[in-house]
């Protein structure tokens, strides 16, 4: 427990430097940290603001998360930075910056409520107010004095490493820089109150080595800038003053790659932005010059805050550029991830729309169709039932003949009836009611412009009512032949208002199972084309009892073989099944304290990210199982992708993430085959075959195989990995 507490108190700090740069990594937190020391008044004072602003925090019962975070350090420290600069050190700066630390604490806690209405960030708005309030109030302290570091540069070059550092200093004075990368290195330093060059050559290697696309963007902000100001004529001493011209760096970093995804659309925009953000510097340090005061942050705040809300107006363009939905705190985890949501699930919403019906149907209208489906209402589906190429039996002169009439109809997915329309009776076979060309039909809202439509209906089939919530897969009516239907069929669509004959929107179907020539294919969202043979899954109940996994559940491993030398500390191993604030579903191993992220429904177990040990047998179940259907149809195969961030080539993946907001050429793939299910009197045994590979250039780098066998009593899994075979059996 202490051990615990002390770690938290180590990340909050850290992560209180590295929040600065919109990040959460810990060894760019120390590097910053380290950096801040080079003037030791200011080192201090930021840990002390630190220090103040969580225990404070802390005891009034603040969210421990965002203490951790740095959410609530952050702006604190960089008033206990700028004090710290202008400062000499003694009890009365002391006593002012523990109390300045808290005043920001508050002004964030005020300014997080009222920005959290409109979803907008903060960002450095607390330590401009505490920073000018604190020069304004100082002012009248007479025992405050002012520090003399920061005058004489050599003096303070011999305080941080004595005369060696200084012969040092005077032999890299020598080398030849040109004036735009030492005012970029300054402006990197002066981001912590250090005005000299090492510190920005420091910071900048550290976020290098943090983030690629933060630092390729912390280049284009500034020289968008440097080149914009030769350009207009102005003075280039507006970014030398002060060394403002960190307000470019971090306007880059923020809007190119950190509350946007990271594309070809974000590196454009902080482009275009800049001359705004110069108009900004240029009238904020006039004004507030009156006050003599600094201009800081401000148009960095003023730029970003509006933009994103700009952003949230949108009605259109929704992509372009995109708002990162969930922050990974990384610009690369919010490219790769986003990638990765659209490569496997397409441009559509969370919610999945299924079938109308149970069973196997044929598609015998589709898009475009040949009758009915045209111009505004081109996006339908027409589906019967068919029996060696029949639709009917018997002779098919009454609708009862039909093998869909009388079928039940069953919602595609939760939601409110908004529209019931039950008066026509059925049509006799070839006739056709144009005047009431839907018929019977049943509209379902599921979420804000998207409703199902589903039509000609049987009339008095309904078995809901018009305000009812209904769940995925209950019954709603029955097939009949109403409205302009010369035959017993089922007409669907999606559409974006809720009347009967909206016009009909392209949305796509999924995840269902296509079957072609006996053999089935895995569909995870698309639009059946004429002649299509297609179903929802069917549900494997003992499939999905050994993958559904529930908040709570505790699953357990032994293993019982290996031919590695290299095993395990534990033969048993132990997952927690967990729910995390986000209200994320997570398989936690407490062995390496790694989280494998998953979304479980009805129908599939489906892995989203993974964070730990790539040693643990978790990340090995979370590559050989990271999308599975629990239904079995014999010989199907599930093919998926997984984020870049997998891969194991760590040198290409640094290529990578240079070039990732333009082009992405590494993409891991799964796929995992439905083999074969042996059927006893009381039992049956199925065996599953899965495969994880890199993907590099379209050529196959590496993979880790598995096989899963289970029946009622065994569940044994076997992993292939680097010529080593592991074999666990589930307790």
């Amino acid at each position: 427990m202490i051990k615990s507490k002390i770690k938290s108190v180590v990340y909050s700090i850290l992560n209180s430097y590295s929040q600065i740069f919109f990040s959460d990594g810990r060894l760019l937190g120390l590097i910053l940290l380290l950096v801040s020391f080079f003037n030791l008044n200011a080192g201090v004072s930021g840990v002390i603001a630190i220090a103040s602003s969580h225990i404070t925090a802390y005891f009034l019962g603040l969210n421990r998360t965002k203490i951790i975070n740095g959410l609530y350090g952050f702006n604190s420290l960089l008033v206990g930075l700028g004090l710290g600069i202008y400062y000499q050190f003694n009890w009365q700066f002391l006593l002012l910056l523990i109390f300045s630390s808290i005043l920001t604490l508050f002004v964030t806690v005020v300014l997080e409520a009222i920005l959290n209405k409109y979803a907008l960030p903060f960002l450095s708005l607390p330590f401009l107010f505490g920073i000018w309030m604190v020069s304004l109030a100082a002012r009248h302290y007479g025992s405050l004095e002012i520090s003399e570091i920061g005058v004489y540069a050599y003096n303070d070059i011999v305080l941080i490493g004595g005369n060696d550092l200084l012969q040092t200093h005077f032999v890299f004075n020598d080398i030849a820089i040109p004036e735009s990368l030492s005012l970029y290195f300054i402006s990197l330093g002066a981001i912590f109150f250090q005005y000299n060059i090492y510190a920005g050559i420091i910071i900048a290697i550290a976020l290098l080595i943090n983030s690629r696309i933060s630092f390729l963007l912390s280049l284009i902000g500034f020289y968008a800038a440097y080149f914009y100001y030769q350009f207009i004529g102005a003075s280039l001493g507006e970014l030398n003053y002060g060394y403002i011209g960190f307000n470019f760096i971090l306007s880059a970093i923020a809007i190119g790659g950190f509350f946007i995804i990271p594309s070809i659309y974000s590196f454009v925009i902080v482009v275009l932005l800049i001359p705004l953000l110069s108009i900004l510097v240029t009238g904020t340090t006039d004004v507030l010059s009156i006050f003599q005061l600094s201009t800081y942050s401000l148009p960095v705040n003023i730029v970003v805050i509006s933009f994103l809300l700009v952003l949230k107006y949108r009605e259109r363009f929704f992509r372009k550029p995109e708002l990162v939905s969930l922050q990974k705190f990384s610009p690369e985890k919010n490219l790769y991830s986003n990638q990765n949501y659209y490569t496997r699930f397409g441009d559509k919403s969370m919610i999945s729309i299924h079938f109308p019906f149970s069973g196997k149907w044929l598609v015998n209208q589709a898009h475009n169709g040949e009758y009915t489906h045209q111009k505004d209402w081109k996006h339908a589906w027409d589906f019967v039932i068919a029996e060696n190429g029949l639709e009917y039996d018997g002779d098919g002169n009454l609708p009862q003949d039909y093998y869909c009439y009388n079928k039940p109809i069953i919602a595609p997915a939760d939601g409110e009836v908004v529209e019931i329309v039950d008066l026509y009776e059925d049509n006799k076979i070839g006739d056709v009611d144009i005047e009431h060309n839907w018929g019977n039909s049943i509209v379902i809202k599921h979420a804000q412009y998207l409703y199902s439509q589903v039509s000609h209906i049987k009339k008095g089939s309904f078995r809901v009512e018009k305000g009812q919530y209904v769940k995925k897969g209950e019954i709603l009516a029955t097939v009949g032949n109403s409205g302009r239907s010369p035959f017993p069929h089922l007409h669907f669509q999606l559409q974006s208002t809720p009347y009967v004959g909206s016009k009909t929107l392209n949305y796509l179907i999924g995840p269902y199972i296509s079957e072609e020539n006996s053999k089935f294919n895995f569909v995870n969202n698309g639009a059946p084309k004429l002649n299509d043979i297609v179903s929802n899954i069917e549900i494997d109940s003992s499939l999905k009892s050994k993958f559904k996994f529930v908040p709570g559940m505790e699953i357990e491993w032994e293993l019982v073989s290996t031919n590695s030398d290299k095993g395990f500390n534990k033969e048993q191993i132990k997952w927690i099944v967990g729910l995390d604030f986000y209200n994320q579903t997570y398989l936690y191993s407490p062995y390496t304290k790694s989280y494998a992220y998953f979304r479980a429904n009805e129908e599939e177990l489906i892995f989203t990210s993974y964070n730990g040990s790539k040693s643990d047998p978790l990340y090995w179940f979370y590559l050989t199982s990271y999308r599975m259907i629990f239904g079995y149809y014999k010989g199907i195969e599930v093919n998926d992708f997984l984020p870049a961030t997998i891969s194991n080539a760590k040198i290409l993946m640094f290529l990578q993430d240079f070039i990732a907001p333009f082009y992405i050429f590494i993409r891991p793939v799964f796929k995992i085959r439905y083999l074969s299910r042996k059927q006893f009197f009381d039992d049956s045994e199925l065996e599953l075959k899965s495969e994880y590979n890199d993907i590099i250039f379209n050529k196959s780098i590496g993979n880790i195989t598995a096989e899963f066998k289970y029946s009622s009593t065994d569940f044994i899994w076997k992993v292939q990995k680097n010529n080593k075979e592991f074999v666990f059996k589930r307790l």
